[in-house]
């Protein structure tokens, strides 16, 4: 148990992501009307080994901020996941990244 209590920690803060200035700006939406005059730049994923321990609230908001990480560094402006609906309970973590223009 002493191993334990030592690894699950460093399992903790190794699941969390950040957040930069590109990222904080990518909308993350469920409605397929926003980025219907979008064009798309590919699919991402925001799966992490770690969700598997993690309540599914903050499995949720880790799925979402990777999202958004991901589509920031593929210069997109929206992502559209089932993972945006509130009452998304998993296991899709796939999203297609947009690029709007303003």
């Amino acid at each position: 148990m002493p191993r334990f209590s030592i690894l699950l920690p460093a399992l903790l803060l190794g699941a969390c992501t950040y957040h930069t200035s590109r990222s904080s700006i990518v909308v993350v939406t469920d409605a397929k009307g926003v980025v219907e005059n979008c064009a798309s730049l590919g699919e991402i994923d925001g799966q992490d080994g770690s969700q598997a321990i993690m309540p599914l609230d903050k499995t949720r908001d880790s799925v979402v901020a990777r999202l958004k990480i991901a589509a920031a560094e593929k210069g997109g402006t929206h992502v559209h996941a089932t993972a945006a609906d509130i009452k998304w309970k998993g296991p899709d973590t796939k999203g297609t990244v947009y690029k709007c223009k303003p």
